[in-house]
């Protein structure tokens, strides 16, 4: 990973963020990341319009266009106060910045977009829009459910693509095998977003069902062309049941009140109890049960010395502990001192 799990982890806990783990797709758009964004287009402060479906706001595609997640925009005139916290999303997400500048943080790694920027968002990518605050800009974006949760799944193009294999080929490829984020758009790659917006803005999904198809088609191929004349760096290793555990594990420490086990870790992964125990040892140099203790003892350290007073019971459980006196042995065994003994210093743990 290119930062620290720890600093990662620090960072969202701060944020009380909590992304999901690979078998949630339901869970993936949490109930008030967009609430305010919302609120605010409701209070005309932005004008918010998109075609969508399940928990994403807009205008129901209904059965249109299956896989289709959202496609839509918002154009804030003035500097906003809806950003959007970290989430993970469950199609391929891919925003075209028309008009000012977006702040983005995708993995830890924070980029300032400028108009003529695009960014593509995989579904294990961890991300958050604003700092947290939205400046005037002009964002548009389409997403699309690939069938994948996890980097080593297999990519399924919804049947509405009218590609050949070859190409829907290479643009998976484009798309999979790779881990940047952030691309100058081509002005074919503008357009067809500009294309996209004007529909979205002055039509229906029940009117426009044919024409929103065949843009979305166009803007794809658009993409393809722009990665074929500049292709981003790619390797193998992103599309890997290794990669799938290394995020998994960095996804881990926001979960660590669930009750864990082994079987259900691989599970997550989709790998058998030895050959996820084999990847977490490459990666963590420490079994997976060992892993997890030193996450939920390192978070309820910090726990410690952000609240006070907050009792242990109520710590030792939030941090997936049965019980305060499993906690306090497991905590005075790996720290040498008793958490009663509030304000100590706890070095960090990384999967490095």
């Amino acid at each position: 990973m290119r930062a620290s799990l720890d600093s990662n982890v620090e960072a969202a806990w701060q944020e009380n963020s909590r992304p999901i783990v690979f078998r949630a797709p339901g869970s993936l758009l949490y109930a008030d990341n967009c609430k305010d964004l919302q609120s605010a287009a409701q209070r005309g402060e932005v004008k918010l319009v998109a075609w969508t479906r399940g928990g994403y706001p807009g205008i129901p595609l209904d059965a249109r266009l299956p896989g289709l997640c959202t496609a839509g925009f918002w154009d804030a005139g003035r500097p906003q106060n809806w950003g959007l916290q970290r989430h993970c999303n469950e199609g391929v997400k891919i925003a075209y910045v028309a008009r000012g500048t977006v702040v983005l943080d995708v993995d830890g790694l924070s980029h300032t977009l400028q108009t003529g920027q695009m960014f593509i968002i995989r579904p294990w990518q961890l991300h958050a829009i604003g700092d947290p605050l939205v400046g005037p800009s002009q964002l548009i974006w389409t997403m699309i459910d690939m069938g994948v949760r996890r980097p080593d799944s297999v990519w399924q193009w919804p049947a509405w693509f009218l590609w050949s294999d070859a190409d829907a080929k290479q643009l998976t490829d484009y798309l999979a095998l790779n881990d940047r984020s952030v691309f100058a758009a081509s002005r074919e790659t503008a357009e067809g977003f500009e294309n996209l917006r004007e529909l979205i803005e002055s039509s229906s999904p029940l009117e426009a069902e044919t024409k929103l198809k065949l843009l979305i088609n166009t803007l794809m191929v658009a993409i393809l062309d722009q990665m074929k004349a500049d292709p981003p760096p790619m390797s193998e290793d992103f599309a890997t049941s290794r990669k799938t555990v290394e995020v998994f594990l960095g996804r881990l420490a926001f979960a660590l009140d669930r009750d864990w086990t082994l079987d259900d870790m691989a599970a997550e992964c989709g790998l058998s109890r030895t050959r996820f125990a084999h990847y977490c040892a490459l990666i963590t140099n420490q079994t997976p049960i060992r892993f997890l203790r030193q996450l939920r003892l390192k978070h309820a350290a910090s726990l410690i010395g952000r609240e006070p007073h907050r009792s242990l019971t109520d710590i030792a459980l939030s941090c997936g502990f049965g019980s305060s006196q499993y906690f306090s042995n497991a905590y005075k065994r790996e720290f040498g001192v008793s958490p009663s003994r509030r304000g100590v210093a706890v070095g960090p743990t990384n999967i490095n």
